[in-house]
């Protein structure tokens, strides 16, 4: 399997180095994503599609419990390491499964998190309602994007190499809508004029956005992170 194969299923010794370089360079956008998720102690907490565990990691840093699920099993594999103490602690759980078909009873989890991964979710509409049902009544469904649909060159380069679907804000609301999720905000992050845009119940507003810790790169994409209720 090529570099480019390997993007959305990393598998053998490049898929661990390509987990390793995304939990590096994926961090800025996954912390400005994680501001909008208030995580409280007794929180259980489901990541799909964890990729190399850091987003676990941090959330267990608040959590009472934090599972990784992915269906790649070089990412289980990276997870598990970046997780070790937690998991001997009890705290982090990584497991082998598919957005499908979510290895979990009904009603599970506090918050169900899912960073850079929906561009590779087939039947997504069916995948939100996966997410919905192990999610507890009043639970929070967050997703994390770098880039607010293929409108823009640098993600229109990526999308010619690899076999991913590019969404925008819009789409994902409609999506989790139809789903019969409720209090969907979307957050977009305007880098080029450091604001972050809210839209929320038809309206729009826009407030100062001070985040700096961006590459040169991503100054020039729309972070998204969109948050709906079960």
């Amino acid at each position: 399997m090529g570099f480019f194969e390997n993007m959305g299923n990393p598998q053998g010794k490049l898929g661990n180095i390509q987990l390793k370089s995304m939990n590096k360079e994926h961090t800025p956008v996954s912390l400005w994503g994680l501001k909008h998720l208030n995580i409280k102690e007794n929180d259980i907490i489901l990541d799909v599609g964890c990729g190399g565990g850091m987003n676990v990691k941090r959330m267990a840093e608040k959590a009472k419990k934090v599972y990784g699920v992915d269906y790649s099993i070089e990412s289980v594999k990276l997870s598990r390491e970046v997780n070790e103490n937690l998991i001997r602690q009890g705290v982090v759980e990584i497991i082998e499964g598919n957005v499908q078909s979510l290895p979990f009873e009904d009603n599970t989890f506090d918050a169900v998190t899912a960073f850079e991964t929906v561009y590779f979710w087939p039947d997504i509409e069916k995948c939100f309602g996966e997410v919905k049902r192990v999610l507890k009544p009043g639970g929070i469904f967050l997703i994390g994007m770098e880039s607010n649909g293929s409108n823009n060159f640098i993600m229109k380069f990526w999308k010619h190499f690899i076999d991913m679907e590019m969404y925008t804000d819009e789409e994902l609301f409609s999506f989790l809508q139809n789903n019969d999720f409720s209090e969907i905000t979307s957050y977009i992050r305007d880098g080029r004029k450091k604001q972050e845009i809210i839209k929320s119940n038809g309206k729009e507003t826009r407030v100062n956005d001070d985040y700096s810790n961006v590459s040169f790169s991503d100054k020039f994409l729309e972070w998204v992170t969109v948050v709906a209720r079960k």
